[in-house]
């Protein structure tokens, strides 16, 4: 293993991306836009096309709006294995399938760097319980991508939601559409045994946001629905989150629809004294009864951008996440899976772990 520098010493963060399909593409995108806060110095991927800088089969759901990375300077690893013997990175961004982000981040703490991993956090609870207990061993921080957490948008709502001008909330509803997924690796995000389908891999998001804004509920009721009914693939999931009889919070995710369906995250907060709203077009509006609707401000840009800024100042400063622990995203994990049993028992399951 190549010598360490201790972190907080460091000028730049070196960061090594273990993975290259549209997530690696967009982090990659935003390092190089940071400036002198942390710069990739290694990539790897196993794809040949990708490493030489091919970068055409890579597409996602929502257009990252950069104008697109530069490998100039990076060096290029066939696996991570290779990267974490060779380089001398501090920090290790997964972007991996889900399915691998468990071994890849054990692997990374016992090489002594710190950690960014892609949501979700792992397929199982267990798992990503092995990665906490592996950074807590290890010394080094562990860092969970819920983008929504930081996402301008959610974030200015979340903070109107809770500064009491508007009384508590009465109703809040939550939506995440898309069309299948086809255009990932190999199709792994199809197939649940890798990525838990639609709630573990696209539900989670408004999952994890209303514990982020209510806190953990006390029980969820859930119905799914997929292309081989309930015990097959889940591509829709409708869940409610019981947080007592005075609020009722529900949140709907679903990949179900044919290619070139708009993908769309919206939301309708309703409180006693007004009804916070996110078009699928990205506008944020307050209504009020008796007023005019009104335009909320948001901060330009995405959750991705925020969130990576936000650990790489923490990794640098030695300080954990007040927006996100690695426990609060294991939790998420854990509950969206209790969601599923839900659906399967057809009966209200406890939240509370």
């Amino acid at each position: 293993m190549p010598t360490r520098i201790a972190v907080e010493d460091a000028i730049m963060l070196k960061v090594g991306i273990a993975g290259l399909g549209f997530m690696g593409k967009s982090h990659l995108e935003i390092y190089q836009a940071m400036g002198d806060k942390a710069r990739v110095t290694a990539i790897a991927e196993p794809d040949p096309k990708k490493r030489a800088g091919d970068m055409s089969s890579v597409v996602g759901n929502i257009d990252s709006g950069k104008a697109g990375p530069s490998f100039a300077g990076i060096a290029m690893y066939e696996s991570l294995d290779k990267m974490l013997a060779e380089s001398d990175i501090d920090v290790v961004d997964i972007t991996l399938p889900t399915f691998m982000h468990r071994d890849a981040t054990v692997k990374a703490f016992a090489a002594g760097r710190h950690v960014i991993c892609e949501k979700p956090m792992a397929l199982e609870h267990g798992e990503a319980t092995d990665m906490v207990d592996a950074s807590e061993k290890a010394g080094r921080r562990l860092f969970v991508g819920q983008c929504v957490r930081f996402w301008p948008a959610y974030v200015k709502a979340r903070d109107l939601a809770l500064s009491g001008d508007f009384g508590s909330t009465r109703t809040a509803s939550f939506s995440r559409l898309s069309a299948i997924p086809g255009w990932v690796w190999e199709n792994w995000s199809l197939n649940p045994a890798l990525s838990g389908g639609a709630a573990l891999d696209l539900h989670i998001h408004d999952t994890d946001f209303i514990v982020y804004l209510y806190g953990r509920p006390l029980g969820v009721t859930s119905f799914t629905g997929g292309r081989k009914g309930l015990n097959g693939p889940v591509d829709h999931i409708s869940t409610c989150y019981h947080y007592g009889d005075d609020m009722l919070v529900t949140a709907v995710g679903a990949w179900e629809y044919p290619s070139g369906y708009p993908f769309s995250m919206t939301f309708s907060i309703h409180m006693e004294k007004g009804t916070l709203h996110l078009a699928a077009d990205g506008k944020l509006s307050l209504y009020r009864d008796g007023k005019d609707p009104e335009d909320i401000p948001v901060k330009a840009g995405d959750g991705w951008t925020e969130e990576l800024h936000h650990f790489i100042d923490c990794i640098a400063g030695g300080t954990d996440s007040k927006v996100l622990s690695a426990r609060d995203a294991a939790y998420s994990v854990w509950l969206v899976r209790r969601e599923m049993e839900s659906a399967r028992a057809g009966a209200r399951m406890d939240a509370r772990l």
